[in-house]
């Protein structure tokens, strides 16, 4: 008994310094939890693709009225956008779903030995990071940048909150340094990338189209630092092409991917819908008040559907009438105010806009050229730069006609069935149910046609005149219809110009119809972020949404009263 008990106490010290031996050579591979992704298997073009779905087609404008009454594009019956509010919403968004993965993105690349070989990868993200800090400081002001998004080695729980200032300043760099890390000979995202393809020189453009955006940002502060940010580029360094235009196509894959107000009629069995035109979006097209209608009025709203003015509309539209009216941003306002702007009296955004695909952008075109018409104006841009402001503007016009022409080729074949089976069907809607042919007339009567762009083009809206004032008004103007339906740079433009001229009832409100300048910090930052909070709140004084942050510098913020 004793010699086996020896022998196996033996066996079993030789077999326990055996498996101590095989645990200390594989120590690392048993002690790893096998559910944990580590850095060297997180693939980056995963991250790129869900930043791209989040941030242009989940958090895109689709002309909901919120920001759109400020700057004249569209409104809500149901909003009240004078209210003293928490706003949370493009904090969390840009915190949670963008800056944070494209952060990771920038910081995965340069952990790798080959990150030379991944300077396309990294470039993009730095590029798509600066588009979503741009919106984040443009919507809040000072806000935390250096200190947040940090790897998790480094993150820093209560970070500072930057000046818009500096901030700005390193968004320049950002987009100058990406601009110049891309390289047509090195790996790239390929379909990964739901914008470009990965093609290094298309993101090189948009990388400087939206230094040309953010440099006018700043033009009433700092103009000295405008003109810079402008010297080293040249047209061809910008988008100028719809072929450049940065845009996803939504998808019919998945919910989230669909047209949200397609999603909203399909999900909630409703088709009514509670957005207008708004005047200012109206006039315009409308050229006015002449005689010669901007043809892309057709594309961007309906007819009313009241009787009113052009007679009754058949199934709501008025095809041979062109039956179009705006309503001014109203808020809380009493009833005699609200009365003549009633439903069915006022265009509702066209129903080729509710079709399951369209085409949320980043930026187009049509954007560059009114920016190079203002900044001709404003004499910032360089010598290399040959156009007249004149010319520029009337490029931008000319895209923005070809955009909505490409617009209408990419949903009208959607329509057939969105006015079959739910806006023109009996069991959403009173009415008779369409046939072919009441879906062939009005796509007949949308469709853009050259007879009716060449009598624009002759009218006295596609060339500048006036003043100087009077010309930055025109090109901002347009600029809008260009930007619909993105409302928060409607609303950048309007802050930064005082344009357009937004028509604004007797609010009753906290803010009285006066238009906000920025959303207060989320509420909660004070107590989780006091130390940063508290310093940014001793900087701006008051934590409102009247309260200007740095760029906001003109003195033009003037309230048009409607009558």
């Amino acid at each position: 008994m004793k010699k086996i008990n020896k022998i196996t106490l033996v066996f079993l010290c030789a077999a326990g310094l055996f498996f101590t031996d095989a645990c200390t050579k594989n120590y690392e591979e048993y002690n790893t939890d096998p559910r944990i992704i580590t850095a060297d298997l997180i693939d980056v073009g995963l991250l790129l693709t869900n930043v791209e779905a989040d941030g242009i087609v989940g958090g895109a404008s689709y002309g909901n009225g919120t920001y759109g009454a400020y700057c004249g594009m569209c409104k809500r019956d149901d909003d009240a956008p004078f209210l003293e509010t928490d706003a949370p919403g493009e904090w969390d968004f840009e915190y949670q779903s963008q800056l944070n993965n494209l952060s990771n993105i920038i910081y995965l690349i340069d952990g790798k030995a080959n990150k030379e070989e991944l300077a396309n990868k990294q470039a993009i993200a730095r590029i798509l990071k600066v588009w979503a800090v741009s919106k984040l400081t443009d919507t809040y002001g000072d806000v935390p940048y250096s200190e947040s998004c940090l790897p998790k080695e480094q993150a820093i729980l209560q970070p500072m909150y930057d000046t818009q200032q500096s901030i700005y300043a390193d968004l320049f760099k950002e987009l100058k340094e990406a601009a110049a890390q891309l390289d047509e000979a090195k790996v790239s995202y390929g379909s990964a990338d739901l914008v470009y393809g990965g093609d290094p020189a298309k993101w090189r453009k948009l990388a400087n189209s939206l230094r040309l955006r953010l440099a006018l940002r700043v033009i009433n502060v700092d103009k000295a630092l405008a003109t810079a940010q402008l010297s080293d580029l040249s047209e061809d360094d910008l988008l100028s092409t719809l072929g450049d235009d940065a845009f996803v196509k939504n998808s019919t894959d998945y919910p989230q991917h669909m047209n949200p107000r397609y999603y909203r009629i399909i999900n909630y069995e409703t088709i009514q819908e509670s957005v207008q035109t708004h005047m200012v979006m109206i006039n315009i097209l409308r050229n006015y008040d002449t005689i010669t209608l901007d043809p892309r009025i057709k594309i961007y709203a309906d007819t009313v559907k009241a009787t009113f003015k052009g007679g009754v509309s058949p199934n709501g539209y008025a095809f041979p009438n062109y039956d179009y009216r705006g309503s001014p941003t109203l808020g809380m306002v009493t009833e005699d105010y609200k009365y003549p702007w009633g439903s069915g009296t006022v265009s509702e955004i066209s129903d080729l806009w509710r079709v399951p695909v369209v085409a949320p952008a980043v930026m187009k075109c049509s954007e560059v050229f009114f920016a190079l018409a203002e900044a001709k104006l404003a004499g910032i841009l360089p010598a290399g730069f040959t156009g007249s402001a004149n010319d520029y503007y009337q490029k931008g016009i000319d895209a923005g006609i070809e955009w909505a022409k490409w617009f209408y080729d990419l949903t009208a074949p959607q329509i057939p069935a969105l006015m079959k089976d739910y806006i023109h069907n009996p069991a959403y809607a009173p009415g008779a149910p369409w046939t072919d042919a009441d879906v062939q007339n009005y796509l007949d009567y949308k469709k853009i046609k050259d007879e009716e762009i060449t009598a624009f083009k002759a009218s006295p809206m596609y060339t500048l005149s006036g003043s100087p004032d009077e010309q930055l008004e025109m090109i901002i103007n347009q600029k809008i219809v260009a930007l619909f339906p993105d409302e928060f740079q409607g609303w950048c433009e309007y802050r930064r110009t005082g344009y357009p001229k937004v028509p604004i009832g007797p609010d009753q409100a906290a803010l009285q119809g006066k238009v906000p300048r920025r959303e207060p910090w989320p509420t909660r930052e004070e107590t989780i972020n006091s130390k940063g909070f508290n310093d940014a709140l001793s900087r701006y004084g008051a934590d409102t949404r009247l309260t200007k942050f740095w760029w906001d510098a003109n003195p033009l913020h003037l309230i048009f009263m409607c009558g």
